[in-house]
């Protein structure tokens, strides 16, 4: 689909970013739409080599004070439907960090809004990081494109309250009565299959979970499949003014993409939901393609 965008469609496409604030890193950021070199731009992700363990499930831990700050302006989808209307937040603060084993990233922005509850009209805070399967010019902004795969993970505000047992109708609808249920008067393999999201393996239906970050890879828009993996971890907090969230995963991606390894040209792009804004979606903010690079490189 990236292929068939025109450079006219960018650039229209871009000052529309534009006219929301996306200034000239989200003009750069749509030219690269279709793959090529990563946006020339003063920013850079650096990856900071720890002499201990990447605190992938602490986001306040002290060793993140060690590691390089990166404010990264956030412009509004207005791409393809849906789309987003308006900013929300202005920026994402990115820092990455490893430990030779593991690469983490500590994320952070501005939401005063607590949303870790989904319903009818109700959508969660999230945040996301993307990076290409192999180094050198990074694929299509737009999720990646055919035989050009990108790998995602993502942090879910639901999925975090999952892990504390504290979601369902009940914590949206205090006074809910419940009727009979399956499970109540049926055996547990006929009961099972009344949950139709849960019995098909719909990872957004799980009810048991081990990590509030989902792993997928995609090759475009419609393109996105779950892997069922737990080898990411994360943990996100806020303080009521923001969300600050650390994730970590294997440098070595095994069965997924090629080793993060210093030395090759890596790329790397993020994206935020405002669920009080009803963001979901394509309904995000998102910072096109950076430089990732590691420390002495």
């Amino acid at each position: 689909m990236a292929d068939q965008i025109t450079r006219r469609d960018l650039l229209t496409a871009a000052g529309t970013v534009g006219a929301v604030g996306g200034g000239a890193v989200g003009v750069a950021g749509l030219l690269g739409l279709a793959g090529g070199a990563a946006p020339e731009t003063e920013h850079v992700v650096t990856v900071v080599r720890l002499g201990e363990k990447v605190p992938s499930a602490d986001p306040e831990a002290s060793a993140w004070d060690r590691v390089e700050e990166l404010r990264a302006p956030l412009l509004a989808q207005r791409l393809v439907p849906p789309a987003l209307e308006s900013v929300g937040v202005a920026e994402l603060r990115v820092r990455a960090a490893t430990d030779g084993k593991t690469i983490g990233f500590r994320l952070s922005w501005d939401d005063t809004s607590v949303d870790d509850l989904d319903g009818v009209d109700r959508y969660h805070d999230a945040v996301a990081v993307m990076l290409p399967t192999t180094p050198g010019k990074p694929p299509a902004i737009t999720m990646g494109s055919v035989g050009a795969p990108v790998h995602i993970l993502q942090w879910r505000a639901t999925w975090e309250r999952d892990l504390a047992g504290k979601s369902g109708v009940d914590q949206i609808f205090p006074r809910v009565v419940h009727d009979v249920m399956p499970d109540d008067v049926l055996p547990d393999e006929t009961a099972a299959l009344y949950w139709v999201g849960r019995e098909a393996g719909n990872p957004l239906s799980q009810t048991e979970r081990t990590t509030p970050v989902e792993q997928v890879v995609a090759e475009g828009f419609g393109t996105t499949t779950h892997l069922g993996r737990d080898d990411a971890h994360g943990h996100g907090i806020h303080d009521g003014k923001r969300w600050t969230v650390a994730l970590g995963f294997p440098r070595a991606r095994p069965g997924i993409g090629a080793p993060l390894q210093p030395g090759a040209e890596w790329s790397v792009a993020f994206a935020v939901w405002l669920g009080e804004r009803q963001n979901r979606g394509g309904r995000k903010h998102y910072v096109a393609w950076l430089p990732l690079r590691f420390e002495g490189t």
